[in-house]
Protein backbone atom coordinates (compact mmCIF):
# COMPACT_ATOMS: atom_id res chain seq x y z
CA UNK A 1 0.00 0.00 0.00
CA UNK A 2 1.67 3.31 -1.02
CA UNK A 3 1.36 6.54 1.28
CA UNK A 4 -1.12 9.61 0.34
CA UNK A 5 0.81 11.84 -1.21
CA UNK A 6 1.44 15.01 1.53
CA UNK A 7 -0.75 17.64 -0.83
CA UNK A 8 -3.55 14.88 -0.97
CA UNK A 9 -3.49 15.13 2.90
CA UNK A 10 -3.45 18.91 3.08
CA UNK A 11 -6.48 19.08 0.19
CA UNK A 12 -8.37 16.83 2.68
CA UNK A 13 -7.69 19.06 5.46
CA UNK A 14 -8.49 22.25 3.69
CA UNK A 15 -11.76 20.92 2.70
CA UNK A 16 -12.50 19.71 6.01
CA UNK A 17 -11.56 23.40 7.65
CA UNK A 18 -14.00 24.92 4.87
CA UNK A 19 -16.96 22.84 5.14
CA UNK A 20 -17.00 23.67 8.97
CA UNK A 21 -16.63 26.94 8.23
CA UNK A 22 -19.18 26.96 6.01
CA UNK A 23 -21.79 24.98 7.69
CA UNK A 24 -21.02 27.51 10.67
CA UNK A 25 -21.69 30.38 8.85
CA UNK A 26 -25.07 28.79 7.52
CA UNK A 27 -26.13 27.91 10.95
CA UNK A 28 -24.91 31.64 12.34
CA UNK A 29 -27.29 32.86 9.72
CA UNK A 30 -30.24 30.81 10.24
CA UNK A 31 -29.99 31.62 14.00
CA UNK A 32 -29.91 35.63 13.04
CA UNK A 33 -33.01 34.98 11.12
CA UNK A 34 -35.07 32.91 13.39
CA UNK A 35 -34.50 35.78 16.03
CA UNK A 36 -35.74 37.98 13.95
CA UNK A 37 -39.10 36.35 12.67
CA UNK A 38 -40.70 35.45 16.07
CA UNK A 39 -39.16 36.73 19.27
CA UNK A 40 -41.70 40.11 20.03
CA UNK A 41 -39.49 40.77 22.97
CA UNK A 42 -36.25 40.95 21.57
CA UNK A 43 -37.51 43.40 18.81
CA UNK A 44 -40.19 45.34 20.47
CA UNK A 45 -42.85 44.23 17.43
CA UNK A 46 -44.81 42.87 19.69
CA UNK A 47 -46.45 45.51 20.87
CA UNK A 48 -46.40 47.55 17.29
CA UNK A 49 -48.58 44.81 15.51
CA UNK A 50 -52.06 46.08 14.95
CA UNK A 51 -54.35 43.98 16.98
CA UNK A 52 -57.26 42.34 15.11
CA UNK A 53 -59.72 40.34 16.97
CA UNK A 54 -62.81 38.20 15.74
CA UNK A 55 -64.66 39.46 18.95
CA UNK A 56 -65.72 42.70 19.88
CA UNK A 57 -64.74 45.23 22.36
CA UNK A 58 -66.08 44.23 25.36
CA UNK A 59 -67.27 47.11 28.16
CA UNK A 60 -63.90 45.93 30.03
CA UNK A 61 -64.35 49.12 32.54
CA UNK A 62 -67.72 48.18 33.50
CA UNK A 63 -66.32 44.51 33.86
CA UNK A 64 -63.14 45.04 35.64
CA UNK A 65 -64.78 47.41 38.28
CA UNK A 66 -67.64 44.43 39.01
CA UNK A 67 -64.81 41.74 39.30
CA UNK A 68 -62.61 44.46 41.54
CA UNK A 69 -65.51 45.16 43.87
CA UNK A 70 -65.51 41.49 44.95
CA UNK A 71 -61.98 41.97 45.76
CA UNK A 72 -61.49 41.03 49.88
CA UNK A 73 -58.64 44.13 50.62
CA UNK A 74 -60.72 46.72 49.48
CA UNK A 75 -59.05 49.66 51.26
CA UNK A 76 -56.10 48.62 49.31
CA UNK A 77 -57.92 50.19 46.20
CA UNK A 78 -57.21 53.74 45.67
CA UNK A 79 -55.39 55.37 43.22
CA UNK A 80 -56.42 52.57 40.37
CA UNK A 81 -55.60 53.01 36.91
CA UNK A 82 -56.56 50.80 33.94
CA UNK A 83 -55.33 50.28 31.05
CA UNK A 84 -56.56 49.68 27.12
CA UNK A 85 -57.53 46.10 26.26
CA UNK A 86 -55.60 44.27 23.73
CA UNK A 87 -55.99 40.81 22.40
CA UNK A 88 -53.63 38.33 23.90
CA UNK A 89 -53.06 34.56 23.88
CA UNK A 90 -54.59 32.57 26.62
CA UNK A 91 -54.10 29.35 28.05
CA UNK A 92 -58.10 28.83 26.93
CA UNK A 93 -57.76 30.29 23.79
CA UNK A 94 -57.32 34.48 22.53
CA UNK A 95 -58.81 36.88 24.91
CA UNK A 96 -58.88 40.55 26.00
CA UNK A 97 -56.80 41.39 27.96
CA UNK A 98 -56.87 44.74 30.77
CA UNK A 99 -54.52 45.77 32.93
CA UNK A 100 -55.56 47.59 36.27
CA UNK A 101 -52.09 49.32 38.24
CA UNK A 102 -52.54 50.20 41.96
CA UNK A 103 -49.45 51.65 44.65
CA UNK A 104 -50.11 49.99 47.50
CA UNK A 105 -47.37 50.78 49.86
CA UNK A 106 -46.04 53.05 47.40
CA UNK A 107 -45.00 50.24 45.20
CA UNK A 108 -46.37 49.48 41.98
CA UNK A 109 -48.52 45.91 41.19
CA UNK A 110 -50.04 45.30 38.27
CA UNK A 111 -53.33 42.92 38.37
CA UNK A 112 -54.15 41.19 34.91
CA UNK A 113 -57.61 40.99 33.66
CA UNK A 114 -58.28 38.73 30.80
CA UNK A 115 -62.12 38.89 29.15
CA UNK A 116 -64.04 36.49 26.65
CA UNK A 117 -67.66 37.34 25.09
CA UNK A 118 -68.15 40.10 27.84
CA UNK A 119 -67.22 38.32 30.69
CA UNK A 120 -64.12 37.85 32.83
CA UNK A 121 -62.66 34.40 32.48
CA UNK A 122 -59.42 34.76 34.85
CA UNK A 123 -58.09 37.60 36.67
CA UNK A 124 -54.54 37.42 38.51
CA UNK A 125 -51.58 39.28 39.56
CA UNK A 126 -49.91 40.34 36.39
CA UNK A 127 -46.59 38.11 35.18
CA UNK A 128 -43.99 39.12 32.77
CA UNK A 129 -45.57 37.25 30.13
CA UNK A 130 -48.76 40.15 30.23
CA UNK A 131 -46.41 42.98 29.89
CA UNK A 132 -48.61 45.09 32.13
CA UNK A 133 -45.83 46.61 33.30
CA UNK A 134 -45.43 48.05 29.70
CA UNK A 135 -48.64 49.33 29.01
CA UNK A 136 -50.00 52.67 29.09
CA UNK A 137 -53.01 53.50 31.89
CA UNK A 138 -55.23 56.10 32.52
CA UNK A 139 -56.78 56.82 35.94
CA UNK A 140 -59.69 54.47 37.35
CA UNK A 141 -62.45 55.24 39.68
CA UNK A 142 -64.73 52.27 40.40
CA UNK A 143 -67.58 54.25 41.26
CA UNK A 144 -68.13 55.61 38.06
CA UNK A 145 -67.08 52.77 35.85
CA UNK A 146 -69.16 51.84 32.63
Amino acid sequence: MHPTPPYDRLRTARGRGRLSAFAALVGATLLVGCGGLGSPSLDGAFEQVVDVAPEPLPPYRKLVAAALRNFKEQDELNNLEISEPRWAEHLGGPAWLVCVKFSPESRALYYAFYIRKEAVIESRFAVGTDRCAQRSFAPFDLATAK
